[in-house]
């Protein structure tokens, strides 16, 4: 898409046969008015909305429009480095007192109080900040100020930050990413694009003196580079003025270095890079095609839209031709999409993306076949069916998305504002929106999209660039630049015939089934559902909200599970989920349903638990019908598709048969083993077991578990209408079998007892050490004030482990402590369980304080930390409460067991004291069971 304006003018042509002059003429997008937008003197730009949705709560941003690219050849990695440093020193937060204050008004470091640094940008916020007093406002304001122009850059700071740095870039190193990292100067020759990956080099990270970290600060970090954004409950004028008082101030320096866009040379031959790894567990391959970016004046004006829909109805239709394609039992590939926008890591240039996951041996006739996908997309464009469906899904989306226009998140506006400041994306307001799209997309012709989709790319090699990823073993053969361009330039000479789509024009169920009748209706005891009992036995919870306009959920339990089921069925049990969902239903195939779905929002799952089998799904409430006739049609008539199943086999198959490259699936599946006793029931799926999967089996299985809607209860919570609704239920879940027995699941997961140790060693290409503990307690109740303090237990501890193993002893980049209690119809299980990636030269210290510090938590707990753990959580319900999944969960709980864990949540929280704490724990770790596993790297 080369020559952006001769394709834009070319596609709006068909829209209104208007001139060239007038196309490039269309009005501007008007930004929406509930925004105030200003600027400083000093050049920093501000965004303030108000927004109730939720009340009191509130998100402050600063975007830089600085990244890495900025970077001298010695500061590789100190952009990112700075972004750490903004949580370790400021004028007026001295060393860790931003993440300590944030944590005594609920805000969590690392969830609601973070960072991102990229290329061209780096990214700041508080989120979810309550606004229940002024001073927190100007305190958060304060904290972007220092942000902005106040960092302190200490040197002894600067030295414990760069361990810390070094454990996240042994974290975050993957096959594919040394082998990007390697690659970039090849993909980005004569381009500084191709040295400035955020993490940078460690030998810089390690040896950088602080002046050189505070010269980027001084030079780049200025308010002519900066926006700060708020969105939530605030006065908006109020906060204006905070903001001009606060930032006004800050200088501009005297002769600031402009900020200048890096250019991505054209190539004019074409650039193949095939490249290779140990770790690497399967092969990928990705053909790309350059251009120029939209420049940043048209997307100020309605054609921007206009070629928006348009592009995104290309991509739309050609993903669904290669999902339909990769069904075929003679594709090369295994899953294949493309898409357009940046390419690589470059927002001065952009480019049309096809990537394929090939089979085994296939990579060339995998790109082949993908590209000639591509080309026949191009040469004789889409079906008009095939518009109708995206047509009709993209009009359900934006009704779904403006029917929930008085609910939407403070997160949803400021991304929006973020994305406007730094890539100039219009932000207008969504009716404005609304009304232009519903009026512009049923009006675009089929030969807009069609003229666009020729223009992706060209049949020539400049400006082509194709990337592959191998798995490095013994005795492979990989493909070459020349095999990669052969394919390539058999897929331009092949001889295209355009493409058929084949729909069926029929209902989802051709004959209705004999409705039941609600028998009996009973008001629970609180929350304010009620219970209906169908004439089949089967008992709907119904509980009508408004907290989200768009949403109706559905949640259904039935007696049995895949404990009912014996050795020979384990790896019927282990795909039982992947090969129903790959299935189709009634007269449809997996791809055909998804045809006959266009325009509707509306889903359905069925699952298997070990005790339960779980029929789960969503709509909005326009589309209620279509969803339970999904459900039915689970319980009645589920379509065996052979082609969708063996494709999806094939596809677990590679995934699997290479999963233990990676050093960190490796470590996954051992601690399942060793969590669970090595129970074969209950182990991770293998390659091995592939081979006793069996389609018609798991089908018949399937058959089972629904054959008797006596063993079920679904739930139902949304904005539904409820004359509506109850004939509906009758009709579908009414109609649906059912027998007077009903069996019920057995007690088989077996748990491990007192303490088990699996610690070993792993050969890698990037040495990583990962090390859990959990402890683990059966005999707990099952009550508030457990759920409570479980919740409570992991979110101190991951604040001590933050402090002692990240900040003190630089010895991971994070660690973390999940606690939890649940309940089955066999037990009562509370668990804690601690994962810390670590340096693994500081392996003892980490471990020894993982351990240490949950014995400590029995005999004394912090009070200021606890303090800081209740003011979460009593923000925090506040927020869940708004959930229609809240709602389902508390139900849930209230009927099955007789828990109540909303009533007094927050008098209960209120109410917990480090000795409650310290005594719960004392409880807790009583049995002595404790399972440890660490993996530490070969010498």
């Amino acid at each position: 898409m080369r020559n952006y304006k001769k394709l834009l003018v070319a596609a709006l042509l068909f829209v209104a046969g208007a001139s060239t002059a007038m196309a490039q003429q269309m009005p501007a997008i008007p930004t929406d008015p509930d925004v105030k937008i200003g600027k400083l003197d000093n050049g920093l730009t501000y965004y303030i909305r108000h927004n109730a949705w939720p009340e009191q709560r509130a998100e402050f941003y600063i975007a830089q429009r600085v990244g890495s690219i900025q970077e001298n050849d010695d500061q590789r990695g100190l952009a990112h480095f700075l972004e750490h440093m903004c949580f370790n020193g400021t004028e007026n937060f001295k060393g860790n007192d931003i993440v300590k204050w944030c944590e005594t008004i609920g805000v969590k470091f690392g969830r609601d109080l973070n960072a991102y640094t990229s290329i061209d940008q780096t990214v700041y916020n508080i989120s979810n900040v309550p606004t229940t007093r002024e001073g927190i406002v100007d305190s958060c304001l304060l904290i972007l100020h220092d942000w902005a122009d106040g960092l302190l850059l200490e040197a002894e700071e600067i030295d414990k930050e760069r361990g810390v740095i070094h454990e996240e870039w042994r974290m975050r190193t993957s096959a594919q990413m040394r082998m990007l990292e390697r690659d970039l100067p090849r993909l980005y020759p004569n381009s500084k694009y191709g040295y400035r990956m955020p993490i940078g080099l460690m030998e810089i990270i390690d040896n950088f003196k602080p002046e050189v970290l505070r010269a980027y600060y001084e030079k780049w970090y200025r308010p002519d580079n900066q926006a700060i954004i708020v969105v939530g409950d605030v006065d908006v004028n109020q906060v204006e003025q905070k903001i001009k008082n606060l930032f006004g101030p800050i200088k501009m320096p005297a002769n600031p270095a402009a900020v200048v866009a890096e250019n991505v040379p054209d190539n004019k031959e074409a650039i193949i890079v095939v490249d290779k790894d140990k770790e690497m567990q399967y092969s990928i391959v990705e053909l790309m095609f350059k251009s120029d970016p939209i420049p940043d004046e048209i997307k100020e004006n309605m054609q921007y839209l206009v070629i928006n829909y348009m592009k995104n109805a290309c991509l739309g239709m050609l993903n669904d031709r290669l999902a339909e394609l990769a069904q075929k039992a003679d594709c090369p590939f295994l899953q294949g999409s493309v898409d357009y926008g940046q390419y690589l890591l470059s927002k001065t240039k952009d480019a049309f993306e096809v990537s394929v996951l090939p089979k085994e041996g296939q990579t060339e006739a995998a790109l082949k076949a993908a590209f000639i996908e591509a080309r026949r997309a191009a040469q004789f464009g889409f079906t008009a069916t095939e518009y109708q469906r995206y047509k009709s899904n993209f009009i359900s989306q934006l009704e779904k998305q403006y029917s929930n226009k008085e609910k939407r998140y403070n997160s949803q506006f400021v991304n929006k504002y973020v994305q406007n400041y730094l890539a100039k994306e219009p932000i207008p307001s969504l009716d404005d929106y609304y009304q232009v799209m519903k009026q512009l997309a049923p009006a675009l012709p089929l030969e807009a999209v069609n003229e666009l989709m020729k223009g992706f790319f060209e049949d020539k090699d400049s400006n082509m660039v194709v990337l592959n990823f191998n798995q490095e073993k013994e005795g492979a053969v990989y493909p070459t630049e020349a095999s990669l361009k052969k394919a390539i330039d058999e897929a331009r000479a092949t001889q295209i015939e355009a493409y058929v789509d084949n729909v069926k024009n029929e209902p989802l169920i051709t004959t209705m089934p004999k409705a039941g009748k609600i028998q009996k209706e009973v008001a629970g005891k609180k929350f304010g559902y009620k219970e209906l009992t169908l004439s089949n036995g089967a008992k709907v919870i119904l509980k009508q909200t408004d907290l989200k306009k768009d949403q109706v959920i559905l949640s259904g339990e039935g007696f049995g599970g895949s404990s009912l089921y014996g050795e020979a069925d384990f790896a019927n049990i282990k795909m039982f989920d992947d090969a129903v969902e790959a299935s189709g239903l009634g007269n449809f195939s997996h791809t055909e349903l998804e045809k006959a779905l266009a325009g509707k929002i509306a889903s359905a799952s069925l699952s298997l638990s070990s005790d339960r089998a779980h029929i789960s799904g969503s709509s909005t409430p326009a589309d209620v019908e279509t969803m339970l006739q999904l459900v039915y049609l689970y319980f009645t008539n589920i379509n065996k598709d052979q082609e969708s199943y063996d494709n999806m086999m094939k596809t677990t198959e590679l995934m699997l048969k290479n999963k233990l490259l990676q050093p960190e699936s490796v470590f996954s599946d051992s601690l399942s083993l060793t969590l669970t006793c090595h129970d074969k029931r209950q182990a991770p799926l293998a390659t091995e077991d592939l081979k006793n999967v069996n389609y018609d089996r798991i089908l018949q299985m399937a058959k089972e578990q629904t054959s008797n809607a006596a063993a079920f209860t679904f739930t139902i919570i949304g904005n539904y209408d409820e004359a509506t609704i109850r004939p509906l239920i009758e009709k579908y879940l009414g109609a649906l079998p059912s027998q007077k027995k009903i069996v019920k699941g057995k007690d088989v997961e077996k748990l491990f007892k007192g303490e088990v140790i699996n610690d070993f060693t792993r050969k890698m290409e990037t040495p990583k050490a990962i090390a859990v503990m959990t402890w683990m307690n059966d005999k707990m109740d099952y009550s508030l004030q457990n759920v409570i303090r479980t919740s409570m237990v992991g979110q101190i501890l991951t604040m001590i482990y933050t402090e002692k193993i990240r900040e003190e002893a630089s010895a991971a980049y994070s660690v973390a402590a999940q606690s939890g209690i649940s309940r089955d119809d066999f037990r009562t299980l509370t668990q804690l369980l601690v994962y810390c990636p670590m340096k693994p030269e500081k392996g003892d210290i980490a471990t020894k304080i993982m351990k240490e510090e949950v014995e400590k938590l029995a005999k004394s707990v912090d009070a200021e930390k606890l303090n800081k753990v209740k003011e979460y959580m009593l923000k925090d319900i506040d927020d869940q409460a708004k959930t229609n999944n809240y709602w389902l969960r508390q139900i849930n709980r209230l009927r099955l067991f007789g828990v109540d864990t909303h009533t007094d949540y927050k008098a209960t929280v209120q109410a917990q004291t480090p000795e409650s704490i310290a005594a719960f724990m004392q409880e807790f770790l009583k049995p002595g069971n404790r399972a440890e596993v660490i993996m530490l790297p070969e010498e």
